[in-house]
Parts: C-alpha cells; structure tokens; sequence
C-alpha cells in the first residue's frame, strides 16, 4: 500500500473487475476492507473509473483471463498485455489490439455503472466482519 501511495498518478485509469474480487476474501477480513477502502476512494478520482461485472450479469468474455489495453500519445499505437503465471505476453497488431477493444467494450456494456459499482463496493465493505 504504501508504495502505491508514492506512485504518480496514471494519466487514467478504467478497469472493469469481477464481482467475485470484491467478495473472495484474501488475507483475511482486515486486508479486504482496506483493500476495498482503498477502490473505493479510488474510484471517486476523476482519472479513475471502475466498474464491476455483477454475478447477475452470467458468463461473460474477461472470465478467459485479464488483460491489459495501453493506450500512449500517439493514439495510433495501442498495446495488450497479458499476463499468466509462468509468462506475459504483449500483442501490437492491430487486429489483435481490435478484438481486445472489443472484448473491453463487451465487458464495459455488461458491467454495473461507476456509481452502482461504488454502492456495490460498499454494500460488501459494510458486510464484511
């Protein structure tokens, strides 16, 4: 946390999450509320959207794995990255970048908006004991 704390701030930032991150505990109850503090007044920022898939919402394309779109002043050039337990990979084709545009678009439709997301990460703050 605290070396997130000296980071500059993204240029910005929209990520799309699972339910199911909010409410799989990992590191027991007191890591998870300050982990979900944290999103939360992230999510606030006008450099940051988050929006969360709810369960409600069924099977959907970001259950294959995550990915990353970089986006860089020169607005022609986009990259993906993926990552998976053993390598990482980056594609720089534009068909490639396309699809995953795509797929996020896909998931942004599908996903809760910025606020309900807020009122979702609450609602499971407030539950967590």
């Amino acid at each position: 946390m605290e070396r997130q704390a000296r980071r500059e701030p993204p240029q910005s930032l929209w990520a799309i999450l699972d339910e199911a991150v909010l409410r799989r505990e990992v590191g027991g109850p007191t890591i998870m509320r300050q982990q979900l503090r944290r999103l939360l007044d992230d999510s606030e920022r006008p450099d940051v959207t988050v929006q969360v898939i709810p369960y409600s919402a069924g099977a959907h394309p970001g259950m294959h794995g995550s990915f990353v779109i970089l986006q860089f002043a020169d607005e022609d050039h986009e990259i993906v990255y993926l990552e998976a337990s053993t390598t990482d990979l980056f594609l720089e084709s534009k068909g490639d970048v396309y699809r995953y545009r795509r797929q996020f678009d896909h998931l942004r439709e599908q996903a809760a908006t910025p606020v309900a997301t807020r009122d979702l990460i609450a609602s499971v703050l407030a539950d967590l004991k």
